[in-house]
């Protein structure tokens, strides 16, 4: 399968922590889908593809991925985002690709979002959630792993609480002063 990665996934670091292992190919060759723009998620730090003519998305193409490394991308992409095959511009021109469109349960916010602007601002912070989300990977489903989250987020409990409660790992992730 050939994938087109736009945002956090074509990060090769967050590519491999979320598939559990070193993806080969990196650095991956670049393309870009014409037509779009890249505008962060309301709330959060990750992008969403929104229609722009005269614009275009710069992203990464990656081959060589197994069915075990799509369901754990399908996992990480939550219930935010889903497969959807794009004709994108590669080295050798328009090429096919799967990438992760946002679903309806993703509002986008009018700011911009670069991969050079997350990387300073939010990679710390983006590989720590993308580790502790993958701990729920084969332990609950992906809705019930969001709905806790949402639950966990609204009443201000911490990732590493959630992941310490559900897993059952409590001397692993449990922060610290509470």
């Amino acid at each position: 399968m050939r994938f087109f990665f736009f945002g956090l996934l074509s990060d090769p670091e967050i590519l491999n922590l979320v598939v559990g292992r070193d993806v080969p190919g990196a650095p991956f060759p670049p393309a870009h889908l014409e037509a779009h723009r890249l505008v962060r998620v309301q709330r959060e730090t990750f992008p969403m593809l929104v229609a722009a003519p005269g614009s275009r998305v710069p992203g990464v193409i990656v081959e060589g991925l197994t069915e075990d490394d799509l369901a754990r991308i399908n996992f990480f992409e939550s219930v935010e985002y889903e497969p959807k095959p794009l004709i994108v511009q590669a080295g050798d021109g328009p090429i096919e690709a799967l990438a992760f469109a946002t679903t309806e349960r993703a509002v986008p916010d009018q700011e911009p979002w670069t991969y050079q602007d997350w990387s300073r601002r939010f990679k710390a912070h983006d590989m720590r959630e993308a580790r502790l989300w993958m701990s729920f990977y084969g332990v609950v489903d992906v809705e019930e792993a969001d709905r806790l989250y949402e639950e966990a987020r609204a009443i201000g409990q911490t990732l590493e609480d959630l992941v310490a409660e559900v897993c059952g790992e409590p001397h692993r992730f449990r922060s610290r002063g509470r």
